[in-house]
């Protein structure tokens, strides 16, 4: 009789498992001003502390010629070994550049027109 108790017990607490998984959570309120102003002081302290960081490392790397040089031949070997995928990511870069580029001339010159057009009716 135990058993046919744990069993039926398993059971419910299986059904009530589930029914929690299955509900949605509930959506997040969005952000308010105090936690954006946070958030980005909290940023910029760890901008700064990464910034500092990487000065004194760099420092110490400039002043011991054996470091430097290190860093220069892994720096060269990791260039050799992915030159593909770097030449590869380079000519996407220089194609999304451009079309960057040729949006905001776009961009700029509907903004133009549009300024044209209501100077023109106001005259």
């Amino acid at each position: 009789m135990t058993q046919s108790k744990l069993a039926n017990d398993t059971t419910g607490a299986k059904t009530k498992k589930s029914a929690k998984h299955k509900a949605k959570p509930a959506r997040m309120a969005p952000a308010s001003n105090g936690e954006i102003l946070v958030k980005g002081v909290v940023m910029g302290f760890i901008i700064s502390g990464v910034t500092h960081a990487s000065k004194s490392i760099t420092r110490a790397l400039v002043s011991h010629p054996l470091a430097l040089f290190s860093t220069g031949l892994v720096t060269g070997y990791l260039t050799h070994k992915y030159r593909k995928e770097i030449i590869v990511l380079g000519n996407k870069t220089a194609v999304e550049s451009k079309n960057f580029v040729l949006r905001q001339r776009e961009n700029l010159g509907d903004l133009i027109a549009e300024i044209k057009a209501e100077s023109g009716e106001m005259h």
